[in-house]
């Protein structure tokens, strides 16, 4: 294994720490000047980035490149998502913070419900019992009919589409806002790892294409996949941060003297990536 993952790693992850420290005082829920319900469910949506970042890092220190592209996939949909969260007024912000955690979950429970169901007919009555875990997901008629209110089923969808990953990268790219420019750019990468989830051909071609390689070849391939992994990383947390620092109205100035701090992890990332395409690419 290259020494040089494990290093990349304990830098990485202490230069995401940092962030995290820096923008702790506004999660904490003694912060008072963000709405209740918009700092808790934001908080929530920030740890759950900040630690899959961390998990993402164990699995790259050990060479799993390919299984932490999943993790990563998530992060990147996690932060797009934060973003668009807290881009608006206060009113707005709210109304997305309430269709994130309240209206879209509410209808997830009813599809939640519905495959329940499904799975629940198939149970003998005398085994009943031992399912109990999966009764308690259905719904009655009435809860479902609350939940869709006046809504029809055009409306759910748009607001479902509302929230999924190409419609606000879509948003992302028509906006004059340059800080966007690096998550429209690893839409790419979301892409890409989708056939990884989903185990396809592309998915498992794409693993087998690395493994029939040369060692030698292999070796900088996989050192620049696992670099390009580290550095998204560590720009997922500084977009956590900026967007954040912008909503509470404090200036992000520490992330530029982070980001040089910690110029030996960057400058070693790119020698990584500049090593497989020299001897990639001949560039």
């Amino acid at each position: 294994m290259d020494d040089r993952f494990k290093s990349w790693v304990a830098m990485a992850s202490h230069f995401i720490g940092e962030h995290f420290d820096h923008c702790k005082p506004f999660l904490d829920q003694d912060f008072q000047n963000t709405h209740p319900m918009v700092r808790f469910v934001s908080t929530q949506l920030y740890l759950s980035c900040h630690f899959s970042s961390e998990s993402s890092l164990i699995l790259l220190q050990h060479g799993q490149e390919w299984d932490a592209e999943i993790i990563n996939r998530t992060i990147i949909e996690g932060v797009t998502k934060y973003i668009y969260m807290l881009n608006g007024s206060e009113e707005e912000v709210l109304a997305k913070v309430n269709e994130y955690w309240e209206i879209l979950p509410s209808y997830s429970a009813i599809k939640r419900s519905d495959r329940a169901s499904s799975l629940l007919a198939e149970v003998e009555p005398q085994e009943m019992h031992n399912w109990l875990s999966i009764q308690e997901l259905t719904l009655e008629r009435d809860q479902v009919d609350s939940i869709r209110g006046d809504t029809n089923k055009q409306q759910r969808k748009q607001l479902e589409q509302k929230w999924s990953f190409s419609h606000i990268i879509q948003e992302f790219s028509k906006s004059n806002d340059t800080r966007l420019n690096p998550l429209i750019h690893l839409g790419y990468n979301y892409g890409m790892s989708s056939h990884l989830i989903h185990k396809d051909g592309d998915g498992v071609g794409m693993v087998w294409e690395r493994c029939v390689r040369t060692p030698e070849e292999q070796a900088w391939v996989k050192a620049a996949h696992i670099a390009r992994s580290i550095s998204d990383l560590c720009t997922f947390a500084e977009m956590r941060s900026l967007f954040l620092f912008q909503f509470v109205g404090e200036n992000p100035d520490f992330s530029n003297t982070l980001r040089q701090n910690y110029e030996p992890l960057f400058a070693s990332l790119k020698d990584a990536l500049q090593e497989f395409n020299t001897n990639e690419y001949e560039t």
